[in-house]
């Protein structure tokens, strides 16, 4: 089998698209499948890219996203390459420019489609003041995945939100951790000391620094949360984006921003921590959230978007609710509490140990399998008739 993978995002930027793409690459090589990303230029590289088969092109840094790259290939020069390429399936992993110029050269050209649905642009165009933009952005979110054989949701919650905007011939294809990467044998008292958090609970955050994620609430909850325990307690805010300013100029002392951190050194912060805060409700999965379960980590979280799918109140995690600051501070003080930490940490260290990269990717080979089937079927039904 050969697949052919666009995407608008892919390493050296790091979020759960990206994570996912490095760690499908990995299995595909590992079982001798051949397969290509279409992916933007960055202008850098980092250690995650290594081994990727990647044919890179340049973009635009957007001005509302300026991390990404909004990238039109060449069509003449993507579409010899996808037919040099020769794939037996067309993976189209966004809908950005990318996305759109390999749906168009796999159309030209023949090869089946399948797609997946990453993204809630949706509800970030709220956070960035473009809520009027929904409709027409669903409108084209729905022309654009009406030509796959095949849509594939993150998570249930997402799944049925698709249905809702009448999307079609959807199927499940979630999410999975590495319990080698994360874990809590990184757990570092250098990490923590380095960081401000000796003799302190440390509450840590990791993502995109960006509205959309929630981080506002977060900062709503704080002076209060603060006036009773600011002493005792330190938050780190690991990540990069536009958000950051607002935190750098809300005064809190005991809030640490590391900026983005990759590899063993995030792993290591990641177990050195004593509670993970997500505030985000805009998540069609959580990858984040998976990977402090592994890391041995009790969850905040949000009763909004796919980190549903697996979290349970009181049992893996406290559940709040989304966008309500109120909440979330009552969820900071219960968690200083180290007996309901370490219920909450072992429910979460059994909840990742079920969620394997190698059982994700098996599935994810089966949808291929029918699609191609389905594809040589038809095929053959044309010819006859």
């Amino acid at each position: 089998m050969r697949i052919a993978f666009f995407t608008d995002t892919f390493y050296p930027q790091v979020n759960g698209v990206s994570n996912t793409l490095r760690y499908l690459s990995l299995y595909l090589r590992q079982n001798g499948v051949e397969h290509v990303f279409f992916a933007p230029e960055y202008g850098f590289e980092s250690e995650e890219c290594a081994g990727l088969p990647v044919v890179r092109y340049r973009g635009v840094c957007p001005p509302i996203y300026p991390d990404c790259r909004l990238v039109f290939p060449p069509h003449a020069r993507l579409t010899a390459q996808l037919a040099d390429f020769e794939p037996d399936l067309v993976h189209i992993v966004t809908e950005a420019g990318i996305g759109f110029s390999g749906l168009m050269a796999a159309r030209e050209l023949g090869f089946p489609v399948l797609m997946s649905y990453h993204t809630n642009f949706d509800q970030y165009l709220t956070h960035y003041g473009l809520p009027h933009l929904k409709q027409v952005l669903w409108s084209y979110l729905r022309w654009f995945h009406s030509f796959a054989l095949l849509n594939l949701a993150p998570s249930w919650n997402t799944l049925r939100e698709l249905e809702c905007r009448n999307m079609s011939h959807l199927a499940l294809w979630p999410r999975g951790i590495s319990t080698e990467r994360f874990s809590p044998s990184l757990r570092s008292e250098a990490r923590r000391a380095s960081l401000g958090g000796t003799g302190k609970t440390v509450y840590l955050y990791v993502g995109r620094v960006s509205a959309e994620k929630g981080l506002d609430v977060l900062l709503q909850s704080l002076p209060s949360f603060n006036s009773e325990h600011g002493d005792e307690t330190v938050f780190w805010v690991t990540g990069d984006g536009p958000y950051r300013l607002q935190l750098e100029n809300a005064g809190f002392s005991n809030l640490v921003l590391t900026g983005e951190k990759r590899g063993t050194e995030l792993a290591e912060i990641y177990a050195s921590a004593d509670v993970f805060v997500f505030p985000s409700g805009t998540e069609t999965f959580g990858n984040v959230v998976l990977e402090a379960m592994a890391s041995g980590l009790p969850v905040i979280c949000t009763d909004s978007g796919g980190v549903t799918d697996y979290t349970a109140h009181a049992q893996n995690a406290m559940v709040t609710r989304y966008g309500n600051a109120e909440d979330l501070t009552r969820a900071l003080r219960a968690m200083l509490n180290p007996t309901l930490r370490e219920t909450l940490r072992k429910g979460a260290l059994q909840t990742a140990a079920g969620m394997n990269w190698e059982n994700v990717f098996n599935g994810l080979m089966e949808h291929y399998a029918r699609i191609l089937v389905g594809a040589e079927t038809m095929q053959r039904t044309v010819k006859g008739a």
